[in-house]
């Protein structure tokens, strides 16, 4: 089982929930705002000198579906609708 966390910008939340819709049928957390800066990026603090908001969500798949979601992560990438967004990817263990 997989733990996916993809942080991006709030706006991309839309594009990210048709892919969960439209390829998977999973359940997911989404939190937000989150505030941060990653290494190629600028700051998204929230306020004037840094604008902006990012948004996390959090899925649990098997590992099957963990390769779909990575598959349709990597092809929105490779647009310009896929600025904004890093996805994580960590082993998880269901134990409830």
């Amino acid at each position: 089982m997989k733990l996916i966390l993809i942080v991006f910008h709030a706006d991309k939340e839309e594009t990210l929930h048709e892919i969960l819709g439209s390829r998977l049928n999973v359940g997911f957390t989404t939190w937000g705002p989150v505030y941060g800066k990653g290494r190629s990026s600028d700051p998204r603090m929230g306020t004037q000198i840094w604008p902006g908001e990012n948004q996390i969500l959090m899925v649990a798949l098997r590992d099957e579906e963990a390769e779909i979601l990575r598959e349709a992560l990597q092809q929105l990438a490779n647009t310009p609708q896929g600025e904004g967004i890093k996805a994580f990817e960590l082993s998880a263990t269901t134990w409830i």
